[in-house]
């Protein structure tokens, strides 16, 4: 009976470690990795962005911008459930890069796409690079839309 009462505690004593641990709703590193790319397949980003590859060749990139804030908001989100704070500074780094991008996009016309170009390549600094390092580190198959 001893033996019962000790599996049946030791059974309860996991089950509430197991939902407790859950109950936090914080990915680890790995997983926040595979939400990105999950959210990113269900969006159907990439072939969202394959489809306005000949707009983005003769400048016309409002459409495009609009791919990059949906990313924005995967990369805001995933920051929020991941427990990995390194992972928290540099998806929240790469968010901000990447509003500055689509809202310089969000203005684009044929007649001024070289500016936004030139203004997009000023936004690519060694410290944004350092911010965002990490991400090619923790999820180095991550897609990124910038």
């Amino acid at each position: 009976m001893l033996k019962k009462v000790a599996a049946s505690a030791a059974v309860l004593t996991l089950a509430a470690t197991a939902i407790t641990g859950c109950s936090s709703g914080k990915l680890n590193t790995e997983e926040t990795c595979s939400y990105v790319s999950d959210q990113v397949a269900e969006k159907d980003l990439l072939h969202k962005a394959d489809d306005l590859s000949e707009q983005l060749i003769a400048g016309e990139t409002k459409d495009y911008a609009k791919i990059m804030d949906e990313f924005d908001a995967i990369l805001v989100d995933a920051a929020s459930k991941t427990k990995d704070k390194k992972l928290v500074d540099a998806l929240t780094a790469a968010s901000q890069q990447s509003q500055e991008i689509s809202k310089l996009m969000a203005q684009g016309t044929s007649e001024n796409v070289t500016e936004i170009s030139e203004k997009i390549s000023a936004l690519d600094t060694d410290d944004a690079a350092e911010a965002t390092a990490y991400l090619d580190e923790a999820c180095p198959d991550m897609e990124s839309f910038s």
